[in-house]
């Protein structure tokens, strides 16, 4: 090789070994580049609040942020490799639920992400956290997948936070359907926000949301529609309160009732009014039942007027008999209103005193839910638009006033009747068959023309009793006996004991009681008779007696065969408090 070819191929190799060098220097200018890139990317990616995590097509960790680190309480050191699935999601049945649907989503199906958008994940101390994800696909340079970037958000507080405040609306709904009235609550358009189910069924709707959107030109109303809405936008405008006035309404049967409503105006904390809320209660039956009564004490005060003339011109017995009689004829005619009414008012002060304990302890509830700014205005923004302060206290108190003026009302006819009833609290020994005896002379004059007695004593002997109260009962069934004969018939008297209890019966061959009204005899003014022939009292009064002995009064009876009552006693006084 000449020297010159030496020259030439030391140049070469100069050149090659001088390439070589800068090949060398650019490859380490990227490599320098990449780490430079990915230490920036990690810090990007460290930084978001939420987890990030990148996954191979096994489904296992290839990269993970700071906040998922944190969340599973591992470096990132001992989780990269790990299998995401099996290691850090529950696992029901012993098996992941979700690397199925995962392998599908790598394998190139796209229509299960939505599947995977939402599913939980084990924190540090393995309790599961509902997280909310976001998943992208890693590709390669030919467009192979060859893992998945998921973004999670723990929505876990979210979730529960979602399902007290529906748990909340749903108590709140069923609370409004339980109160005795109609509730509902219009937008300034006077569309219907809500209501209870009770004022969707008055206006013709099977159910409260059937309502929502509609106006009153849909409900069953529509003829008293433009009345009341003008009456909504006067409450709306005003900003005040219309309370318990009276107005008609026309019901889905096509019925006209009387209602007592109440509107309110719904003001937010701007003092802006954005809608009203209503409340009323049908007071069809109590407008009649007022009425009724303006009639009857009309009548209770001609009566009592009569009375007082009669008193000076008749005997200490008469003017007794009168005023039994008139006694009888007040609780016949005054009583079932005011039981209707009275029972009615303390069914609905029970009731509204329940709602009211309801409405106390979400009250002690409140200091749990301070972290919950907006419900607790909300909540604030209610309570005052209602005036539920004053509420609380005026409800039960209109309620307690109601039922004073019942029970002074039942009072003056109790004081009627006392003059009328025998009334002793001694007990005595008394012969049963004495006591029937005493009383049959004493009714003889109505029975002998009608009935002929039938005896069949068995010689009982003495107890303990209230003789006196036991004749009263022996009288009402004696005179029930001879009023079921229309013509002629037979009344058997017939006694008898065991080692326990002693018994009287009284039968007649009169009509007999029909088998849907025997399990009705003994309540207070249910009768069978003709109007004026009885109050409904005597068979009640007669229970209550043989009761209050420990007894018991029972009936059997056959249509146009007779009827016959027993008495039965115990043979020993039984001490009962409540009765003694």
């Amino acid at each position: 090789m000449s020297a010159e070819d030496l020259a030439r191929l030391q140049q070469e190799v100069e050149r090659e070994r001088n390439a070589r060098k800068e090949a060398e220097r650019q490859f380490e200018e990227r490599i320098s580049e990449l780490t430079l890139a990915n230490q920036q990317l990690q810090r990007h990616v460290d930084s978001v609040p939420c987890i990030v995590v990148a996954l191979d097509t096994a489904g296992c960790i290839s990269m993970i942020n700071r906040a998922g680190c944190a969340l599973l309480g591992q470096p990132e050191s001992a989780l990269l490799g790990k299998a995401w699935f099996e290691r850090f999601l529950p696992q029901p049945g012993g098996s992941s639920v979700i690397l199925p649907l995962f392998r599908q989503l790598v394998a190139g199906d796209s229509q299960v992400k939505e599947r995977l958008s939402e599913y939980p994940v084990l924190d540090s101390t393995s309790q599961p956290r509902l997280m909310a994800w976001h998943t992208g696909m890693l590709t390669d340079a030919t467009g192979r997948i060859v893992g998945t970037l998921s973004s999670g958000e723990d929505i876990t507080e979210q979730r529960l936070a979602e399902a007290a405040i529906a748990e909340s609306r749903n108590l709140l709904l069923k609370i409004i359907d339980t109160v005795p009235a109609r509730v509902f609550w219009k937008d300034p358009e006077l569309r219907f926000l809500g209501c209870n189910t009770a004022f969707a069924q008055d206006g013709g709707m099977q159910h409260r949301d059937d309502v929502i959107g509609k106006d009153d030109y849909q409900m069953a109303w529509a003829a008293q529609a433009d009345f009341y809405r003008a009456d909504d936008r006067t409450v709306m405008a005003s900003g005040v309160a219309r309370l318990s006035f009276e107005e008609q309404q026309t019901t889905a049967s096509g019925e006209t009732v009387w209602l007592r409503t109440s509107k309110i105006p719904l003001i937010n904390d701007h003092n802006e009014t954005f809608g009203v809320l209503g409340v009323y209660e049908d007071i069809t039956e109590y407008r009649r039942i007022e009425a009724d009564n303006r009639v009857h004490m009309a009548e209770l005060t001609a009566l009592n007027s009569m009375l007082i003339d009669a008193q000076n011109e008749m005997l200490r017995s008469v003017k007794m008999a009168s005023v039994g009689q008139l006694a009888a004829g007040v609780a016949h005619e005054i009583d079932n209103p005011f039981t209707f009414i009275n029972s009615h008012l303390v069914a609905l002060k029970g009731h509204v005193r329940d709602l009211l304990n309801v409405l106390e302890a979400y009250r002690n509830a409140e200091p749990a839910l301070a972290a919950h700014g907006d419900l607790m205005a909300t909540i604030e923004q209610v309570k005052s638009a209602a005036n539920l302060e004053f509420l609380q206290q005026d409800i039960l108190n209109l309620i307690t006033e109601s039922l004073d003026g019942v029970h002074r009302a039942k009072t003056i006819v109790e004081n009627f009747k006392d003059f009328s009833r025998v009334h002793t609290t001694e007990w005595r020994p008394a012969n049963l068959e004495k006591c029937l005896e005493s009383t049959l002379n004493i009714v003889w004059n109505e029975i002998k023309y009608k009935a002929t007695i039938k005896k069949a004593y068995a010689g009982i002997l003495d107890i303990e009793c209230l003789a006196p109260q036991l004749n009263q009962v022996f009288l009402n069934l004696l005179v029930n006996a001879v009023q079921a004969i229309d013509e002629r018939g037979v009344i058997t008297l017939r006694t008898g004991f065991d080692e326990q209890t002693v018994w009287v019966e009284v039968g007649d061959t009169g009509k007999g009681i029909e088998p849907e009204n025997l399990d009705r005899i003994f309540e207070p003014f249910f009768t069978t008779k003709a109007a004026g022939k009885g109050t409904g009292l005597g068979l009640s009064l007669a229970h209550s007696i043989v009761q209050r002995h420990s007894g018991q009064l029972q009936a059997r009876s056959k249509v146009g065969k007779g009827t016959v009552f027993r008495v039965t006693l115990p043979r020993r006084r039984l001490i009962d408090p409540e009765n003694s």
